[in-house]
């Protein structure tokens, strides 16, 4: 992955692995995968479980090898490399267009368009940086500040250097400026004055994400991932700060995509049954229904807006229900607390639906409202967020 690009057989195998390993773990049983794996793929904060998306990460390792050529002047790979190529604009070789011999740089080469967005300057002699199409005053393209200017040049692919004239600016065009042009160059020349040359440095290619201007796969990754994100504005950084034990955490992710194999799931999936809520036994299970609607779940919910003295309209969806309580304006000693609730609540339902779908058993109601205290009690006591006394 470092070197090649990623196959797509290759990749279709490795994703088929590690989704079945999400959803099976070592289990020899087939389970359903309830989550569309692009999601999954997703950063957390954008509602995903920060699975590394190969083909990007593919990408941003190959780019690693743009980065290295624009660094390690006197390498020997470089020099067979440019040899082989021929040289661009000194940062990167021509996009060779050979039938064979030259598979791997080309598809590298590829790259180059999508590396180039975030790369800046820092000057030295101007022997290699392009005065008009790279960034390197203000972080912006002199091309774009100054059209008119930049299409009456010479040479456009000049370097700074070749506009200099020993100490002073030199800017060569192609003819003499008509009288209304010159406003445009003198806006220019006045931009430039305060800028001079270091003579005795060379020029410096840096890429522009990360603070001391150096590539790293990591950072590339995440800014890739930043252009491509999905406009999910819940905000699911609520469910990954709360301090829950990891299997709860991700219970609760996957109920907020009413995910969850409640029956009306296991009949979009082919599964001929009969639906019906097996906690009230009065309307067809959802998700929904399950976690917010079902009587005996309000019974759940009710225990703890008597509790705090809440007056409270239960939302239509999981994510309105849940974002709504953990933003309930409480007392800070038991903030933390509080936003554990709702998955205490949601917990202790899906383990009571499961014992009655597949134990046959039913646990009393004032036991369940027991077992949910509990379990809000022994992950307050793991995590240490809130006293116990205000608990």
């Amino acid at each position: 992955m470092q070197l090649f690009p990623i196959l797509g057989k290759v990749l279709e195998q490795l994703d088929k692995i590690r989704r079945d390993f999400l959803c099976e773990g070592n289990s020899e049983k087939h389970k359903y995968h309830l989550v569309e794996w692009p999601k999954v793929l997703l950063p957390k904060l954008q509602g995903g479980l920060g699975i590394k998306d190969l083909v990007l990460h593919n990408k941003c390792l190959l780019m690693k090898w743009l980065w290295r050529y624009t660094q390690e002047e006197h390498a020997l790979w470089k020099d067979v490399v440019s040899a082989k190529h021929g040289i661009q604009n000194h940062w990167c070789t021509s996009l060779s267009k050979a039938p064979y011999g030259v598979r791997v740089w080309k598809h590298i080469c590829k790259l180059w368009e999508k590396f180039s967005k975030h790369k800046h300057f820092i000057v030295g002699n101007g022997l290699h940086i392009r005065f008009w199409k790279d960034k390197w005053l203000r972080n912006k393209f002199l091309m774009d500040d100054y059209p008119s200017l930049f299409n009456l040049a010479r040479d456009p692919d000049s370097t700074i250097s070749q506009n200099r004239d020993g100490t002073t600016w030199s800017i060569m065009f192609r003819r003499n400026m008509q009288d209304w042009e010159f406003n445009d160059l003198i806006k220019l020349l006045q931009t430039l004055q305060s800028f001079s040359l270091n003579t005795q440095a060379t020029d410096q290619f840096k890429w522009g994400t990360t603070g001391d201007g150096n590539y790293t796969v990591s950072a590339a990754y995440k800014q890739s991932r930043a252009l491509n994100a999905v406009t999910d504005h819940w905000p699911w950084k609520l469910i990954w700060k709360i301090k829950l034990p990891p299997k709860i955490v991700c219970f609760c992710w996957t109920a907020l995509y009413e995910a969850c194999l409640t029956q009306d799931n296991l009949y979009k999936r082919k599964r001929i049954i009969v639906n019906g809520c097996y906690l009230c036994q009065k309307a067809a299970e959802s998700n929904r229904h399950l976690f917010l609607h079902c009587t005996v779940t309000a019974n759940l919910w009710n225990m703890f807006y008597s509790l705090f003295g809440l007056s409270w309209i239960m939302p239509n969806s999981i994510k309105e229900a849940y974002e709504s309580w953990c933003y309930w304006k409480v007392d800070s000693t038991i903030k933390q607390t509080w936003k554990m609730i709702s998955a205490a609540i949601f917990w202790s339902i899906w383990r009571e639906r499961n014992r009655r779908c597949f134990e046959g058993l039913s646990t009393p109601l004032h036991s369940l409202k027991a077992e949910c205290l509990m379990c809000l009690y022994s992950w307050v006591n793991l995590s240490y967020v809130d006293s116990l006394d205000s608990f």
